[in-house]
């Protein structure tokens, strides 16, 4: 009977496990419905997770040592709090269920990078694969009718700047793979990754991923500092004025796009609330003047955090961001950290422009903040465990 459940167990956590992760990542490309994304990561990830810290209740414990899972939960702790002067109509038990998805999400992560290491690199490289072939079909697709506007997205994915999101966080774990990874075989695999996620981000006319991307680009040299990011700043830079020199309406075309204005209204309303702010899930309504509809989005991340829980709320979720990138930082040299991390940089600068979904269900935001936190979380518990084994 023993056996038998540990071999269940083993499936689990190296079979069962790895496959969900998979397919959170790659779902929004090949899932037509929100609703069934959703019941996939409920099926594939949460499910299996609780039935594999139940099994072996040690790893609750083992999971919740990260420095960084810590951070999260006593900034979740806090959002939660703030549901008492929120206003919002929302029951707690449903809103208690976003910040759980997100744990499960770690706990996922922990419990196969600490039991199978090697599947998470697996797990990375397929999902990279599958962002692909979904780009260059979209790209087919797109293009192949005329190509006009901007690319949505197919699938799940139904809005270009929210597409860009997505492809965006591949194209940032692709450059931190290339800059770090040993195995010069995959060198050509995440070029071509590159070029046509870089395609596909362009196809979608949003601003947003040049803001990301270049900021990933800056960490990456700053972390590695030797002859690969040289080259990966040269081709960044190179890119960037064949851009300008050829498609400058896709830095220009639009303006500001109104960030301006909402940020100086959602700043005044900040300004009324500063210290502990309006509360998780209290309606954000920023109009602005000759506008006829109201925004409902800050268009930054850190906005919508101040909004949402004041400066305590900010000071937790900075906190969160300091403890990641310095444990990244002092593992610079793993190449599933540098992935990770420039994912994380990605989203942060891209969340410095839009954003204010920073804890829901899974959707595209988690490519920017939570899938980055789980895999720096995982790797952090990944090394500890490796010291102390030795």
């Amino acid at each position: 009977m023993k056996g038998q459940l540990l071999r269940f167990d083993d499936i689990l956590v190296r079979n069962v496990l790895p496959f969900g992760l998979v397919a959170l990542m790659t779902g929004m490309f090949w899932i037509g419905d929100r609703s069934d994304y959703h019941r996939v990561f409920y099926i594939l990830v949460a499910l299996p997770t609780f039935i594999a810290l139940l099994a072996r209740p040690h790893r609750i414990a083992q999971g919740a040592s990260s420095p960084i899972f810590i951070v999260f939960l006593a900034f979740s702790g806090y959002v939660l709090l703030s549901i008492l002067w929120s206003g919002t109509d929302k029951s707690f038990g449903t809103l208690l269920k976003r910040p759980l998805y997100i744990a499960l999400l770690f706990y996922c992560v922990a419990v196969v990078i600490l039991a199978a290491p090697d599947r998470i690199n697996t797990v990375l490289r397929i999902s990279i694969a599958g962002a692909v072939c979904a780009a260059l079909i979209s790209i087919i697709v797109f293009y192949g009718s005329g190509g006009r506007g901007r690319l949505d997205g197919y699938g799940a994915l139904y809005n270009p700047l929210l597409t860009s999101h997505v492809y965006g966080c591949f194209a940032a774990l692709a450059l931190g793979l290339l800059s770090s990874t040993e195995h010069k075989r995959e060198h050509g695999f995440l070029l071509i990754s590159i070029a046509l996620l870089a395609v596909m981000l362009l196809a979608t006319g949003s601003r947003t991923p040049l803001v990301g991307i270049t900021a990933t680009v800056i960490w990456i040299v700053m972390a590695r500092a030797d002859r690969r990011a040289l080259w990966v700043l040269a081709a960044a830079c190179v890119a960037a004025l064949l851009l300008v020199a050829f498609m400058p309406e896709s830095v220009t075309s639009r303006g500001l796009s109104y960030r301006p204005e909402i940020w100086k209204e959602a700043w005044s309303q900040i300004s009324q609330k500063p210290w502990l702010g309006y509360g998780y899930d209290h309606p954000m309504v920023f109009p602005i003047k000759g506008i006829e509809d109201a925004f409902a989005d800050p268009h930054n991340m850190e906005l919508a955090i101040l909004f949402s829980g004041g400066v305590v709320g900010l000071v937790l979720w900075l906190a969160l961001y300091t403890v990641s990138l310095w444990f990244a930082w002092n593992n610079r040299h793993t190449p599933l950290v540098v992935a990770a991390a420039a994912a994380l940089v990605y989203g942060f600068a891209a969340g410095l422009t839009e954003g204010n979904s920073f804890m829901s269900r899974p959707k595209e935001h988690w490519f920017l903040i939570w899938v980055p936190f789980a895999l720096l979380a995982g790797a952090s518990l990944a090394k500890r465990y490796h010291a102390e084994r030795h």
